[in-house]
């Protein structure tokens, strides 16, 4: 049997839901039919685990995704390309490899979008005008000769299908491994909590409003645990040492993830910008309540509307200050939601992988 070649390109391989993802996609698929490729233009936080799936992982030495598509196109000359899909990962790239890959040189070309259009719009707004102009004139007129969009939520998907006017599929993560047995967390003292947080320590992540949602609540027995790598780290410790808020923050790793997802009370995620916030579905697989922004393409397909968790406005720190309140306030009755939220847990698993494949197998 003649192997599909599957390469997929992430510009940045650090740690987030991202590269979480490809890695999750890549251990799933199935070996039989297909050989795996990775690209990525920078260190791979993921490596280790993604050689144990792939035929080769490539890190291009280029400073942008720009200056890298020729360097792609050099690796992939010997490559099939009836019997070759190109898959990226991210907007930017998917643009990119829109114009120079499917309409320049006529390489099968899967987008994988992970943001709705809205929140993708006001984040390159902030970060560059002018780059939020071209991505979005190459999103409308240049998308739709991709083989396919694909989106990890079905908010995005209906975003893309109506803007691009070109019909997208939508996948959910496949974020679980196994569902967990419910273990009914309880307060003894609700005068120690501990609020959870995992990501990236970076703008979009927002950190600082739950620093501001503790400091409204006078810290009041609430303590923070933030685990994440990432470039704000002295920002934030800075914050938390200046306001004495009762706030760690720890490094990212497996070890530091799971004890603070088992031994914590609430689970916060309060981004300013997110595709698909797979820690929130970690955090609901170990029963915890959840309170989150809703800035998130999927958290309400997650939450389901706010029955599996709180949903604050982003950018109201004393509405999540409230919230937290609340959710200590009746947690019996927060843990409930959390019972409904992982009733549907399904949604999130490696199955999901067929739906994966059948639209590989397609192109």
């Amino acid at each position: 049997m003649n192997k599909k070649n599957l390469v997929f390109f992430l510009p940045n391989f650090t740690q987030g839901g991202a590269g979480q993802s490809i890695l999750n996609i890549c251990k799933n698929l199935s070996k039989n039919k297909y050989k795996i490729y990775v690209i990525s233009l920078t260190e791979n936080f993921y490596q280790k685990e993604l050689k144990k799936y792939c035929k080769e992982i490539i890190e291009i030495n280029a400073r942008s995704s720009f200056i890298s598509l020729s360097k792609i196109k050099f690796y992939l000359r010997n490559f099939d390309r009836k019997n070759t899909l190109l898959i990226s990962n991210i907007n930017y790239a998917n643009a990119l490899f829109t114009i120079y890959f499917k309409i320049f040189n006529n390489f099968k070309l899967a987008l994988i979008e992970r943001t709705p259009l809205q929140e993708l719009f006001i984040y390159f707004g902030i970060k560059d005008k002018f780059k939020k102009f071209v991505i979005k004139f190459i999103i409308k007129y240049f998308y739709r000769f991709s083989d396919t969009i694909i989106a990890n939520s079905k908010k995005t998907a209906d975003d893309f299908s109506i803007f691009v006017k070109k019909k997208c599929m939508f996948i959910y993560p496949l974020t679980i491994e196994k569902i967990l047995k419910f273990k009914k967390r309880s307060l003894i003292n609700k005068r120690k909590i501990t609020l959870v947080s995992i990501g990236r320590l970076s703008q979009e992540k927002n950190y600082e409003e739950i620093l501001l949602a503790l400091k409204i609540l006078r810290n009041n027995g609430v303590t923070l645990k933030i685990i994440g790598n990432g470039a704000m780290k002295s920002k934030l410790t800075s914050v938390i040492k200046k306001n004495k808020i009762s706030a760690t923050i720890q490094k990212y790793t497996n070890n530091n993830k799971k004890k603070a997802l088992n031994t914590g009370h609430i689970y916060i995620c309060c981004s300013l910008f997110e595709g698909f916030p797979n820690a929130v579905v970690e955090a609901i697989n170990h029963n915890i309540p959840i309170i989150s922004s809703n800035n998130h393409g999927g958290i309400n397909e997650i939450l389901l509307n706010g029955k599996g968790g709180e949903i604050y406005q982003s950018g109201n720190s004393y509405e999540l200050a409230n919230k937290i309140k609340h959710v200590i306030k009746h947690y019996d009755k927060s843990l409930k939601k959390t019972i409904i939220a992982k009733n549907s847990l399904y949604r999130f698993s490696k199955k999901n992988i067929k739906k994966y494949e059948k639209i590989f197998d397609k192109i």
